[in-house]
């Protein structure tokens, strides 16, 4: 279809008084899953099997981006994505962010946003002059002519009646005609399914990149806008500051509140809007410290930094920062610009716990074999094969040596600061006080004094290395006692001749 375009109306921008609230956020990182919680992934459209992820030159950033490169005809080997808005954003009054680029060599009408589910031509297109429209009745004729392979920040925002389109910050076209828009008026589809590089012309669709796709309920300013386009990616415009309350600071092994924070051991915060990016601090130790700040989430307990684990919008593992005295501490979350509230919770020098495996309740102790051979746990505990990644599952025996894993033992000799990983020392890094170190066993002292009990390679992570005393097979309830201080109760260590 040739897309004749109405009389372009230009204006400076409409304000609207209605707050946009950012509903949804795609970073395209090697998956279409959302960075927010509560939205689901992008559908693909891939007949071709063509699409892929690869990493681009983003606005200098080098970055992954999903590559529709679908065939332009037939129709049924488009590729593309589409969104399911339903619950997310009203039909009327929306806002759509995008950042991308139209691949090399395409021409005519490019079709880069649909809200008809493929019922009609109506959506934003690159058109085949270059320049950014909405058919019926919104287009740019202004110094702002796209190149294909250059990425581009658009936003398209929507209110009953209007339209505005913006390009890296700057509004260069809208139209406002009270109540519709000429025979369109970019309303969502009754399924509310929006479309991204999909057309319901197979001669009209042309490849593309996208790095960044989010969607707004409620009308975006001009002045959010250009905020927005400053630093995309890290954006937190319509986001709500992070929330969270003192139950729902835990210690990351035994998930109690009790005296959560230890120096130098691992804690979490469950709570919401803490973040949007999913992922953990695999690549970003420097120097063998771990990061204090990683996904644009910083934690300050008792404003010191804690060493950031792992970050998602609703879970925080961290490493609680040395010099933290017994008693009342005070914790805040900052995601980029946005500050939580400060938080009170309790921390105490020593507060032993053990990590656990998650399956049956987790009430199986996270351990294994000293020698590495295999995770001790019942040889069903992760299903029927007696396995897990690919190593034997299996009940501790007696006369072998077990490793557990916990956090919040206390200090060690020689001592090492929070959040790095130990240097290499052939003693290791034991307890400063052995001698206070033992373990039950339902109820029961271990006749073994452990061999080694202390920091293992890892940051905030314990370890304790015990013989398995010549007990009959069963289910033991296992205690770490340190200090005269327990760990949780509930904990059991599988064992069996």
């Amino acid at each position: 279809m040739h897309k004749l375009l109405p009389v372009l109306v230009l204006s400076a921008g409409l304000a609207f008084a209605q707050n946009a609230v950012q509903v949804s956020n795609y970073l395209f990182q090697g998956n279409l899953n959302p960075q927010r919680t509560g939205s689901a992934p992008l559908a693909e459209t891939n007949p071709s099997g063509n699409n892929k992820f690869v990493t681009d030159t983003v606005f200098g950033q080098q970055r992954l981006v999903y590559d529709v490169t679908g065939t332009a005809s037939p129709r049924t080997a488009q590729g593309g994505l589409t969104y399911q808005a339903k619950g997310k954003v009203a039909p009327d009054t929306y806002s759509m962010e995008f950042i991308f680029a139209m691949s090399a060599g395409s021409t005519g009408w490019r079709r880069v946003y649909g809200c008809e589910n493929l019922q009609n031509g109506e959506g934003i297109y690159v058109d085949p002059s270059g320049y950014i429209a909405y058919y019926s009745g919104v287009s740019s004729t202004a110094n702002d002519k796209l190149t294909n392979g250059t990425y581009y920040h658009l936003i398209m925002v929507k209110s009953p009646g209007a339209l505005q389109l913006y390009l890296n910050g700057a509004l260069v076209a809208s139209r406002s005609d009270g109540t519709t828009l000429g025979v369109m008026d970019a309303k969502l589809n009754p399924q509310q399914l929006v479309t991204l590089f999909l057309d319901d012309d197979p001669f009209e669709w042309a490849p593309a990149r996208i790095a960044l796709f989010r969607a707004y309920n409620g009308a975006l300013t001009a002045a959010e806008v250009k905020t927005i386009a400053s630093a995309p990616f890290t954006s937190t415009v319509g986001l709500p500051s992070p929330g969270f309350q003192s139950s729902g600071i835990v210690n990351s092994a035994s998930y109690s509140p009790t005296n959560a924070i230890t120096p130098g051991g691992f804690f979490t915060i469950f709570g919401t809007d803490l973040g949007d990016d999913f992922g953990d601090w695999g690549q970003s130790f420097v120097k063998n410290v771990a990061p204090v700040r990683l996904n644009n989430v910083h934690v300050l307990v008792n404003n010191l930094e804690a060493f950031i684990a792992f970050t998602s919008s609703a879970q925080i593992n961290a490493i609680a920062p040395d010099n933290l005295p017994d008693g009342p501490v005070t914790m805040v979350v900052e995601y980029s610009n946005l500050r939580s509230t400060t938080v009170t919770t309790t921390a105490r020098r020593i507060n032993p716990a053990v990590f656990r495996f998650t399956p049956q309740n987790s009430r199986y102790l996270a351990s294994t074999a000293n020698d590495g051979s295999a995770y001790i746990g019942p040889a069903n505990l992760f299903g029927t094969n007696g396995a897990l990644n690919g190593l034997a599952l299996r009940p501790a025996r007696p006369g072998e040596y077990v490793v557990l894993y916990g956090t919040g033992l206390g200090p060690t000799t020689p001592a090492v600061p929070a959040g790095q990983i130990p240097a290499a020392n052939a003693a290791g890094y034991p307890l400063t006080s052995t001698s206070e170190i033992r373990l039950t066993l339902n109820g029961k002292t271990t006749s073994v004094v452990p061999a080694y009990a202390g920091l293992s390679g890892f940051p905030g992570l314990h370890q304790l290395v015990f013989l398995v005393p010549d007990l009959a097979d069963g289910n033991y309830e296992t205690t770490l006692v340190v200090g005269g201080i327990s760990s949780p109760a509930g904990t059991y260590l599988a064992l069996a001749k």
